[in-house]
């Protein structure tokens, strides 16, 4: 058999059909060993025990993860997972929001419970593993590899589409998953300068860092976008693209962008006031004072992910004054006070003053996983209990449940949804 045809067999087999498990499941460890795919790799390798380089090739080439049809169900498709590893290495584990319906809950210990191990190649130091995934599913991704040394997080080297930062992790993007032309970089020079800051904060009891980017040609008083967490949305999925990209299309105005480094863990135990105080007290003066802007009390937006979003959302509702939208991506509104039952933040709500602020409200559809520290109150069941009850109160309130799970490659298309929810036409 000709190189040339057994290159076309192991590509034909690739995308045959193989058993479709269920939502994100993996197959088990014998059907995993049938697999198609696996199975003519295999079989080269036993005819041509050195043939190594060329069974990696034929498996990772054009690129990885691997697609095919999920015969079982025309919205789902099959995801081979492959890692090429050497002589030492013991075990590899893939690291995917991908895995929820494979996790053993309560995810009490997150590398056993929820990570999922990947199987050895005969003959090979190839590690696979195939997954049957919504085809609407945008997911990021990396491997555990373990060997003498210890345990080490990787990014797909195979896989040349990864977020932004120093080791960013891979991102899986099936062909119906929310548009990606939004969150195409800038080029270098319509990138936006940012402006730092430093904000004494007595709220806080420390000096935060905050970096603004004034969208070009913008009023002082254009709307803007408050958003926890510098790292996560400056450097792994960089909002101040986001945004431009969007007002191009003229799907928002041009809006400035602040991001604030970090929320304070410390702030739990306060029940997340001090983060109202300081928005109000120290960041929104502050920004009127050494960033030029003028913020508008109805386009003002603050957002932020997990316990972000729940700060967010209070800091709005204790201070409707100056926050006329809140954009919560998963929030975290299990949580409650130490004492408190789950779900407190629902609880707490009073009737909506006028004005009030606007909540968009975004939680995955994999967020099912139950935790030691949601005990049971699961991200996309409170969500939607967190968007009853604001309704209830009489806050215009809006959940939407996104085709993904709790990472940023679900909240970044999040985010531009709300953004344009709340700035777009229908939010003007």
């Amino acid at each position: 058999m000709c190189v040339h045809f057994r290159h076309v067999l192991v590509a034909m087999v690739l995308a045959a059909s193989v058993a479709g498990p269920a939502l994100g499941q993996a197959m088990d460890a014998e059907d995993v060993l049938r697999a198609p795919a696996v199975r003519a790799l295999e079989a080269m390798l036993r005819e041509r025990p050195h043939a190594r380089d060329e069974a990696w090739r034929s498996l990772s080439d054009p690129r990885l993860p691997r697609m095919a049809p999920d015969p079982q169900d025309p919205d789902r498709a099959l995801v081979t997972f492959a890692w090429r590893g050497g002589p030492t290495t013991q075990a590899v584990r893939l690291d995917s929001v991908i895995n929820v319906d494979r996790a053993s809950q309560p995810v009490t210990d997150y590398r056993a419970d929820f990570t999922l191990p990947m199987r050895r190649m005969d003959g090979a130091d190839i590690w696979t593993l195939t997954l049957s995934v919504p085809r609407d599913v945008q997911a990021v991704y990396s491997f555990l590899v373990s060997d003498a040394g210890g345990e080490q997080r990787w990014s797909d080297p195979a896989n040349p589409v990864r977020l932004g930062g120093r080791d960013g992790e891979s991102l899986l993007r099936l062909d119906r998953a929310p548009r990606a032309d939004i969150h195409r970089p800038l080029a270098f020079d319509a990138a936006v300068s940012p402006l730092r800051l430093n904000v004494a904060s007595e709220a806080l009891r420390r000096e935060v860092s905050v970096t603004v980017y004034r969208a070009p040609d913008a009023a002082p008083d254009a709307p803007l976008l408050i958003l926890y967490d510098a790292f996560l949305w400056g450097q792994r999925a960089p909002v101040s693209d986001l945004l431009a990209r969007l007002a191009e299309a003229g799907e928002i105005p041009a809006t400035h962008l602040v991001l604030i480094d970090q929320l304070d863990p410390v702030s739990a135990r306060r029940a997340y006031t001090d983060q109202a105080v300081f928005i109000a007290d120290d960041l929104l003066p502050a920004l009127r004072a050494e960033a030029g802007l003028a913020p508008r009390r109805d386009t003002t937006l603050l957002a932020g992910a997990s316990r972000r979003g729940l700060s967010a959302s209070l800091t709005a509702l204790s201070r409707p004054d100056l926050i006329g939208g809140v954009i919560a991506l998963s929030g975290s509104f299990y949580w409650a006070p130490e004492g408190e039952a789950p779900e407190w933040a629902a609880r707490e709500l009073s009737p909506a003053p006028v004005p009030a602020p606007v909540f968009h409200l975004a939680a995955g559809r994999l967020e099912t996983v139950v935790t030691a520290t949601n005990r049971g109150h699961v991200m996309l069941d409170t969500n939607r209990a967190m968007a009853r009850a604001l309704d209830a109160h009489g806050y215009e309130a809006e959940l939407v449940v996104y085709p993904g799970g709790h990472d940023i490659a679900g909240w970044r298309s999040a985010l531009a949804d709300g953004l344009v929810a709340l700035l777009g036409s229908d939010g003007d």
